[in-house]
Formats: structure tokens, sequence, C-alpha cells
């Protein structure tokens, strides 16, 4: 198992109320699964998958990533298993608009102790995975939607992850272009590559390996 939850939770202080966002999660996710997660607003869907990126913490359960107990990691040992093993894509794509698509896509190794040529090689196989080759010194003002989501993706393939975290990568993209990032992404994960994405739209959903629908921060199996 790749990814392993039990009963997580996690409540936030809103003025003099404290409001529990997930209240008992269990999630199995193996190598190679493809997990959508859908809800309403509000429903605990970004704070479940902050958690399972470790940009954020529990405030109780176990989450257990390649067999690697979460809790027992320092700041420090979160910060290096989320730059070698944690690849995120985001709605927004978060890209640096005065770096190319090189630079971005480079970006992740200034986190980590990886040789320059071995970056160099491995930000160049990200970039021609999603297609962009010709692209490779335009900055993101120059590209479409739908280019600067690669992009993004490509950002999260260079280093290589256990695990691709995408929340809600089509919400910004018409259909057409939409149509072509969820293909990737399946692509991707017929190569083998494990991914969990929050998302809206039940046709994406529809097209991927399994469902959850968050409800009340609870978590069941879900349809479309």
């Amino acid at each position: 198992m790749l990814l392993t939850c039990h009963n997580l939770t996690k409540s936030y202080q809103l003025g003099g109320e404290r409001v529990e966002v997930l209240r008992g999660i269990d999630l199995n996710l193996s190598r190679g699964d493809f997990l959508a997660v859908m809800g309403a607003s509000g429903s605990g869907k970004s704070t479940l998958l902050h958690i399972l990126g470790l940009l954020a913490t529990p405030d109780g359960g176990e989450y257990f990533l390649n067999d690697q107990n979460m809790a027992v990691l320092d700041d420090d040992g979160r910060s290096r298993l989320r730059a070698s093993a944690i690849g995120f894509v985001f709605q927004t794509f978060n890209l640096l608009p005065e770096l190319s698509v090189w630079e971005n896509v480079a970006l992740p190794f200034l986190y980590r102790a990886v040789a320059s040529d071995e970056a160099a090689a491995r930000v160049e196989r990200a970039v021609a995975r999603v297609g962009l080759t010709k692209r490779l010194r335009h900055r993101p003002g120059q590209l479409s939607g739908g280019e600067m989501q690669r992009v993004a993706i490509a950002r999260a393939l260079a280093i290589e992850p256990l695990l691709i975290l995408a929340d809600e990568p089509t919400g910004n993209l018409d259909s057409k272009t939409g149509e072509g990032i969820l293909s990737l992404f399946l692509e991707l994960n017929a190569a083998g590559a494990s991914i969990v994405m929050v998302t809206h739209d039940r046709r994406v959903a529809a097209r991927v390996g399994s469902i959850i629908e968050m409800s009340d921060g609870r978590a069941r199996a879900g349809t479309v």
C-alpha cells in the first residue's frame, strides 16, 4: 500500500468557534491508483489534500506514506519528503511569471541535493512528457492556460514523485483544454503514476479509477 490513513481528524479555530473539518477519515491508496475526491465546498477536500501533501498536520489519526509514519517526522523531515516524493498540481498553476518554462519546472531542485546535470535531464524529460519541448524558453505569459497547466504537471513530474496530488487541475480551463489535461493525467496513471485528484466535475471523476465523496468532514465511496 502506498498510502494509508486511519481516523484522520482536523479542526480549526474560527473566531470563538471550533470547526471540525475532518471527522475520522480512512483512506487507502495502492501504487498506480487514481483516486478522485469530490464534495461540496467546505466538505474537507482541500484539507485532506494538504494533509496528504504534508502541508498540514492532522489533529489525530495516522498517516503512512510508503510505509513511513508521517507523525514521527519533524518539520525538516516533512519538507525533505515533500520535496522528494510528492508532486503538486494546483488549479491556479502557481508558476513564477518572470521564469521560463525550464526554470519553473526546475524549481523543486532548489530544495533537493540533486546533481545539476541530473536535475537538467529530469527537467527536460518532464517537459517532453507533457509535450512542451518547443516551449522551454517561453515564459508563462506567452502560454495558453492549457500549456501553463502542462508546465505545472511537468514540475510535479520532474522530481519523479511517489504521489501526485492535483487540486482541481481542470477547474480554470475550458472544456476542450480540460479534456486534454485529463487525458494527460490518464496517460501518466496508465504509465504507473499514483494520483489523488480533487475535482468538482463528475465527468472528470467518471474517468478515473475510484471516487470518494466528502461530506461534513467524512468520506464514503462515491459514484457518478
